[in-house]
């Protein structure tokens, strides 16, 4: 029995001496760990806390930092001063606790370089100590100054100062660190944390001596600090209000409320009355006043007037001749607005039947057909005359571009090469157009002016709703701010519009498109009467009619010279009305496309409190780290 117990003695006394073994072991690693880290470390890390009566605080921070072999520039520290905050009611939105750092000051008793360089990095407040263009190394002793605003809470029965002395991200370890707090009254209360972010442990030692708390702490590792709090009578200071800074959130920007929806809406409304205002005043055709046949003819005195908005397209009787002598490319251009290369493509047929060039068809490769139906092949322009006064300046531009290079050229070789020719024939056709009277502006320059200065509002108006939202509560009526713009773009294309002579002319084409649109029977009652199927056919390609048009002339037998074909143009196909009609209709299509390619080519900041199992390292106010740069 004796021997047993003897044996659980010596037992226990073996793990006892184990135990004691370990942890001296341990402390021994955590001491060699402050110690040999690394070659940089801080000796000593004072921080002298001074409360005003203001309620800022006034910290003076004493850092002892061996730089050892290393060459550095000199001290790097972090102070947080952006802080999560919530506020009592969620709906109340998101905000941040700042806590603003001023009249930052440093100075090197041992002589080092002691420039102050600040910038705001995130939510903490970087500021490097030293000098860019020189190194220190070994011991050096920094003293740095500044003032905090913002750091009390108030509670019930204390104000308190709830302060990360250090700050845990110091990348180099602190073999001491202490702090004093001055009060500007009797302290009631007062406690300390250490270790790393959230621990609970006590510092080593705390003590209060009225107004004045003391608080120490050795070897901190790095990631590791040391956090103060101290109560001071309710009232102590002045100022103890959170400062805070709404934090941007969709919910924030775009709140909706009675205020918000009216107001969107009455921007939206605002917007789209404005954009229809504009519309109606510049984009309205003129009219001569009085009766249908004054509008279609002028009238002496040449008053005239804006279209009705509502106004329906008067009745036009059917005309059998181009009125007032009118070019297909013209009529086409009067007609929308527009110089379009099927516009172009119609005023080459035009030229041909009117002897100024031919048109010879080559044959293509047969793929099946017995040259029946739309062909692909390719075409030859071979000039006939040139340009006389009796020409448009469009067409002239036209003869000029298509044959600069020769008296003959085959279509396809003016593919991706003629579409810079094809803008000056384009542009030619509204000078005409103006020169005619026909249109007060070219139509487009209007579009042009009136989308870029859609483009113009869209930039401003999306610029403003985006400082509504980013900046205010008001994000809802931003929104429809770049919708003016947007319109403006939508329809830039309505802002052109005809002078009095224009629409009228405009009525009249009307009335010749008729002839184009009336029954088969009285189609080839004119057509046989007046034989004008050459001289017609470029205006039914303007119209997109030149296989019905041909389908007049499908029964009348006539001769290709009867048809007035023959001389202006050539097909190895022969001169079937209908053959020549898909022909035709190949033609403008490859001739459009043709002309018009282009050349390829954690914390408690929010106010809790640092006592009753509150607290924890790294938490309040204060905190950062640092180390050198």
């Amino acid at each position: 029995m004796l021997r047993r117990i003897l044996v659980g003695v010596a037992l226990a006394a073996a793990v006892t001496v184990l135990v004691a073994a370990a942890g001296a072991t341990i402390a021994a690693t955590a001491s060699a760990t402050v110690s040999q880290s690394g070659l940089e470390r801080i000796d000593r890390f004072t921080s002298q806390i001074t409360v005003r009566p203001n309620g800022t605080v006034e910290v003076v921070e004493t850092v002892d930092y061996d730089f050892g072999p290393l060459q550095r520039h000199g001290l790097e520290r972090l102070l947080l001063n952006r802080f999560p905050y919530q506020p009592p009611k969620a709906a109340d939105g998101n905000f941040e606790r700042v806590t603003p750092i001023s009249d930052i000051t440093a100075t090197s008793p041992s002589g080092a370089p002691a420039d102050v360089d600040t910038k705001q990095d995130g939510s903490n407040l970087r500021i490097r100590v030293g000098d860019p263009d020189r190194t220190v190394t070994g011991r050096q002793t920094y003293v740095l100054r500044y003032v905090v605003a913002g750091a009390f809470n108030r509670f019930e029965g204390h104000d308190e100062l709830y302060w990360n002395v250090t700050g845990n991200g110091w990348t180099v370890p602190i073999g001491q660190a202490s702090a004093t707090v001055t009060a500007p009254s009797g302290i009631t209360q007062a406690t300390c944390y250490s270790g790393p972010s959230e621990s609970r442990l006590a510092c080593e030692s705390h003590s209060v001596d009225g107004s004045s708390a003391g608080f120490e702490q050795s070897s901190v590792l790095p990631g590791s600090g040391l956090t103060v709090v101290v109560a001071l009578p309710r009232g102590s200071v002045s100022d103890v209000a959170p400062r805070l800074e709404e934090v941007w959130t969709a919910r924030r920007a775009f709140a909706v409320n009675f205020g918000s929806v009216a107001g969107a809406a009455g921007v939206a409304l605002a917007g789209v009355g404005g954009v229809g205002y504009l519309l109606a005043r510049n984009g309205r055709d003129r009219r001569y006043v009085g009766s249908a046949v004054d509008a279609a003819f002028g009238t002496p005195s040449g008053d005239d007037g804006p279209v009705a908005v509502l106004r329906g397209n008067e009745s036009n009787p059917v005309e059998f001749v181009p009125p007032e002598g009118i070019r297909p490319g013209h009529m086409g251009t009067l007609w929308d607005e527009v110089a379009h290369p099927l516009d172009v493509s119609a005023m080459i047929v035009d030229l041909a039947v009117r002897g100024y060039l031919r048109i010879e068809e080559l044959e293509a490769p047969r793929q099946g057909t017995l040259g029946f139906g739309k062909r692909e092949g390719d075409y030859r322009f071979v000039k006939l005359r040139e340009a006389d006064a009796s020409l448009w300046s469009a067409e002239r531009v036209l003869l000029s571009g298509l044959f600069r290079d020769g008296h003959e050229v085959d279509l396809s070789s003016l593919k991706t090469h003629f579409a810079e020719r094809l803008k000056l024939v384009e542009g030619a056709l509204y000078d005409d157009a103006v020169s005619a009277g026909w249109f007060p502006t070219r139509p487009d320059r209007v579009r042009t002016r009136w989308h870029l200065i859609g483009l113009g509002a869209l930039v401003v108006g999306g610029g403003l709703a985006f400082l509504l939202v980013r900046f205010t509560h008001l994000g809802l009526i931003g929104l429809p701010m770049p919708l003016v713009g947007v319109l403006l773009l939508a329809l830039g294309d309505r802002f052109p519009h005809r002078s009095a002579k224009g629409t009228a002319l405009l009525g009249r084409v009307r009335g010749f498109k008729e002839l184009f649109d009336v029954g088969e029977g009285e189609r080839q009652r004119f057509a046989e009467a007046k034989q004008v199927f050459s001289q017609y056919l470029p205006y039914a390609i303007v119209f997109g009619m030149a296989e019905k048009w041909a389908a007049t002339f499908e029964a009348l037998g006539l001769s290709p010279a009867e048809m007035g074909v023959g001389t202006w143009y050539v097909s190895p196909y022969g001169y079937n009305p209908i053959a020549f009609g898909y022909a035709m209709s190949s033609f403008s299509t490859v001739t459009t496309g043709s002309i018009a390619a282009a050349t390829p080519s954690s914390s408690a900041s929010s106010g809790s409190s640092g006592f009753d199992g509150g607290g924890f390292s790294g938490g309040g106010f204060g905190g950062g780290g640092g180390g050198s740069w």
